[in-house]
């Protein structure tokens, strides 16, 4: 009975000092974190902001190019390579080495980052790669799987890159080089960064890529047929002139008639051409004034009236200048110098 009675006492004690603790950690902490101040950091992305400045090229510039959202602008002046930030006018000269020359450098199609040839002046042949980001102004040598640096050779050193088209998504590129003797070799580096010469004809014309499939899309010019590699589509006996694909991988051409184009085609390699899409011109157009977005806009511009067409919605935007390109959300054109922007409705 007295172990009983003990028990008891010190179960009813422990309850009392519990008590006493949950009260007194109640009211403490319960104070402590009424009066704590808590200060929130909020990390914000840097982005930077057009400020619609006054962005002028020297007269003396060549190969004047855009970037793929028009944020950068780049040409050539005294065989060296410009790049202008159009948001802030900061520029820079990029790949400014002894003894090497960039013989080639465009745009990446969804980046502003640029893909650039180089050629060492004790190297006649060999062509290096890299790929320049604007956004931090650094060059990067890319490597091939046994991380030497991605290089390719020309058959003579008088060969001319005339074109490079990127499938970012399916990691590989072409290269299309013009010979001296008007033939052209087409280069491809693959998913194992290989660089190697896949064909050579005398025939090749404008050159695409597609974003899910590693096949090229080329211009035959001596039939003024489009083809695509290692896979059975054939156009039929359509002439056409190839514009561009789109980010669902349709191919964009143009029906030929005496030279111009009288109508659009745009569909998949997956159909018959029978279903595509045709759009009727209301008059034949020659092919350089006709521009294809990635989104699939398609656009003829009009250019002694200053103004372009989307061939779909039938809206007329008007700019100023010679149109340098057109984006999917505005027109990048040049007026006395000047870089001009017009945003697409």
């Amino acid at each position: 009975m007295k172990i009983f009675k003990r028990i008891v006492g010190w179960s009813i004690l422990a309850l009392v000092l519990q008590s006493c603790i949950f009260f007194i950690s109640d009211k403490y902490y319960q104070k402590t974190l009424l009066n704590t101040k808590v200060n929130e950091e909020i990390v914000k992305n840097h982005k930077e902001v057009d400020l619609h400045l006054s962005i002028k090229i020297p007269t003396t510039a060549s190969k004047i190019q855009s970037s793929f959202d028009g944020k950068y602008i780049s040409y050539y002046d005294n065989s060296k390579l410009t790049v202008i930030n159009s948001y802030t006018g900061k520029s820079d000269i990029v790949g400014d080495i002894d003894n090497s020359q960039i013989i080639y450098s465009k745009w990446q199609p969804d980046v502003d980052s640029m893909s650039i040839c180089e050629k060492k002046t004790n190297m006649k042949i060999t062509i290096n790669t890299f790929t320049y980001n604007a956004d931090t102004n650094k060059l990067q040598t890319p490597t091939d799987s046994s991380n030497k640096d991605i290089t390719f050779t020309l058959s003579n050193s008088k060969d001319i890159i005339s074109d490079i088209q990127m499938s970012p998504k399916m990691k590989i590129y072409y290269i299309k080089v013009t010979r001296n003797n008007w033939t052209s070799d087409v280069f491809n580096n693959d998913v194992n960064d290989e660089t190697i010469r896949i064909f050579n004809s005398k025939h090749i014309g404008k050159i695409r890529t597609f974003d899910h499939k590693p096949n090229l899309i080329y211009e035959d010019t001596s039939t003024n047929l489009i083809k695509v590699s290692n896979i059975a589509w054939s156009l039929g006996n359509i002439q056409a002139c190839l514009f561009n694909t789109d980010n669902k991988d349709n191919i964009y051409i143009g029906a030929l008639k005496n030279g111009k184009v009288y109508k659009i085609l745009y569909g998949s390699t997956d159909e018959s051409v029978k279903k595509w899409t045709s759009i009727v011109l209301n008059s034949p157009v020659d092919k350089k004034l006709i521009s294809v977005t990635k989104s699939g806009a398609i656009f003829i511009d009009s250019n002694s009236e200053g103004y372009v067409t989307n061939q779909v919605s039938k809206k007329k935007t008007s700019y100023a200048g010679t149109i340098i390109e057109i984006t999917d959300n505005k027109i990048i054109s040049i007026d006395n110098g000047i870089i001009k922007k017009v945003n697409l409705p």
